[in-house]
């Protein structure tokens, strides 16, 4: 199973004005992140399931551990309808 999320090249994320904003620099595609998606982002490697991710999250946010894994699957799923990530 494809589970393995993996940031599409060439895509960036950067602090413009105060706001985390994924871009892609040729394409004409920009995302609003906040911190969990951010983090979400920078563990996309291709390397880590989704389980490992939430986990990860999981264990350094402990006090939103309830919501953490929806948390995940949404940001996830927003990465994957703009195409900034797909499944490996």
């Amino acid at each position: 199973m494809m589970n393995r999320p993996r940031r599409k090249p060439d895509y960036r994320l950067e602090m413009m004005e105060g706001e985390l904003l994924l871009y892609h620099p040729v394409r004409t595609r920009i995302l609003y992140c906040n911190e969990t998606a951010s983090l979400v982002w920078r563990l996309c490697d291709g390397g880590r399931s989704v389980v490992e991710i939430t986990a990860l999250l999981t264990a350094a946010f402990p006090e939103a551990a309830e919501t953490v894994p929806e948390d995940v699957a949404t940001v996830l799923q927003t990465f994957l309808e703009h195409g900034v990530i797909e499944y490996v």
